[in-house]
């Protein structure tokens, strides 16, 4: 089953760089020709993909070496040739415990960015365990706006 989400939540960031996450369909690839609109999927899967997605926010915007040289990329290659796209899928797969145990998505052209962002997603723990019934991967769905 695929769910898809609609509407998005966006976060801007001091830096001026708002990253716009939203819950595109969890899904299981050999079966990603279902589909389940937003108003079948369960709540709770919305919630814990929200979770996630405040939790990527946190690490981008983090007052840390990586994170800040990630958003330094950001600014200085926008609408460059190894500049990041405007959006694209994250893969996120969530341990039991909650922790991110794998993010999977089109690598940037740039060698250290995409090295930068697979370590910011990758951090940490969202807070609580995924639902049971979660169909993962979560396909996320992120655009990196620099305002």
């Amino acid at each position: 089953m695929a769910w898809r989400s609609g509407s998005s939540v966006g976060y801007r960031y001091s830096s001026a760089i708002a990253i716009v996450c939203w819950l595109l369909c969890l899904l299981n690839p050999a079966r990603a020709q279902d589909y389940r609109p937003v108003a079948g999927a369960p709540s709770h899967w919305a919630a814990f993909a929200k979770l996630v997605t405040t939790h990527f926010e946190a690490n981008i915007s983090a007052d840390d070496e990586i994170a800040n040289r990630f958003r330094s990329y950001l600014v200085e290659h926008r609408g460059k040739d190894d500049g990041p796209p405007q959006a694209f899928t994250v893969q996120t797969w969530v341990g039991a415990q909650g922790t991110i145990e794998k993010v999977a998505f089109p690598p940037l052209k740039n060698v250290q960015a995409d090295a930068d962002l697979h370590t910011l997603l990758a951090r940490g723990t969202v807070g609580m365990s995924p639902p049971p019934d979660l169909l993962q991967p979560l396909n996320l769905r992120l655009s990196l706006n620099i305002n």
